[in-house]
C-alpha cells in the first residue's frame, strides 16, 4: 500500500463526531421533556376521571332514594390509594317547588395541590 492511498481515504474528524453527538443529546432532551409532560397529564387526567366518577356515583346513589330522604352528606374515599373528600349539598325548593338541586364537589389530589370538581343536578318529585 503505498502513502497516497492512505491520504484519500476519509473518515469521521472529531468535530463531525462531537456535532453528531450533540444533536442526539438535544433530539434526546426534548423526547424525555415531552415524556415528563405525557406522565404528568396522565397523573392530572386520572385524578380528574376519579372525582368525577365519584361524583357521578353519589349523585345516582341519590337518585335511588325516595325523594323525601335526599339530604345533604359528606364522606371521605380512598381509590388507588389517594383520598377524595365527597361533599354533598341538597337544596329543597329550588329552583321550583318539589324540587331539589344537589351539588356534588369532590375534592382530591392534583400535581399542583388540591383540585375540586364540582356537578350539580336537579330532582323533581313525580306523584304517582
Amino acid at each position: 500500500m503505498n502513502s497516497r492511498g492512505c491520504r484519500n481515504q476519509r473518515g469521521s474528524t472529531l468535530v463531525e463526531s462531537l456535532i453528531a453527538i450533540s444533536l442526539f443529546a438535544l433530539g434526546a432532551a426534548s423526547i424525555s421533556n415531552l415524556l415528563v409532560t405525557n406522565v404528568r397529564i396522565q397523573g392530572l387526567n386520572l385524578a380528574k376521571t376519579t372525582s368525577i366518577a365519584l361524583a357521578e356515583r353519589e349523585l345516582e346513589d341519590l337518585r335511588t332514594l325516595d325523594y323525601p330522604d335526599i339530604a345533604s352528606r359528606s364522606s371521605t374515599q380512598t381509590v388507588g390509594g389517594a383520598q377524595y373528600t365527597l361533599t354533598t349539598t341538597v337544596t329543597a325548593d329550588v329552583p321550583a317547588a318539589n324540587m331539589k338541586t344537589i351539588k356534588a364537589v369532590v375534592s382530591g389530589p392534583g400535581l399542583i395541590g388540591a383540585q375540586t370538581y364540582e356537578i350539580n343536578a336537579i330532582y323533581t318529585d313525580i306523584k304517582r
